[in-house]
C-alpha cells in the first residue's frame, strides 16, 4: 500500500502534494495588472491563484478545439444551424408572463 506524506499547509492556503512536479517560471506584468492579480487572489497565494486561472483557460481552449473538431466532422447544413439558433433563441428568451404584484 502506498502512502504519501501529508502536505504541510493550512486549510485556508492552497498547497501542492509532494508528488507533483513543479517548475518555476517568471512572468512580467504591468504594475496595475499585478495589483489586480493580488487583489483577486485575496488570501490565496498568488502562484496558486494564477495557476488555477491558467489551468481554467487552458481547459477552455482545449474544449474549444474539441468543439471545433466535432463541428467540422458533423458539418451541419445551413438549415440545421438556423433551426438550432431558433430553438436556442426560443429557449433563452425572457418569459412573457406577467408577474403578480
Amino acid at each position: 500500500m502506498l502512502s504519501f506524506p501529508a502536505p504541510a499547509c493550512s486549510a485556508q492556503r492552497a498547497c501542492y502534494a509532494n508528488v507533483m512536479s513543479i517548475e518555476r517560471i517568471t512572468i512580467s506584468v504591468p504594475s496595475a495588472v499585478a495589483a489586480r492579480i493580488k487583489r483577486a487572489a485575496g488570501d490565496t497565494p498568488v502562484s496558486a491563484w494564477v495557476t488555477g486561472v491558467i489551468e481554467e483557460r487552458l481547459d477552455d481552449a482545449e474544449l474549444d478545439r474539441l468543439w471545433q473538431s466535432f463541428y467540422e466532422s458533423v458539418r451541419p447544413r445551413r438549415a440545421d444551424v438556423r433551426r438550432a439558433d431558433a430553438i436556442f433563441r426560443r429557449l433563452t428568451r425572457p418569459s412573457r408572463r406577467k408577474r403578480a404584484a
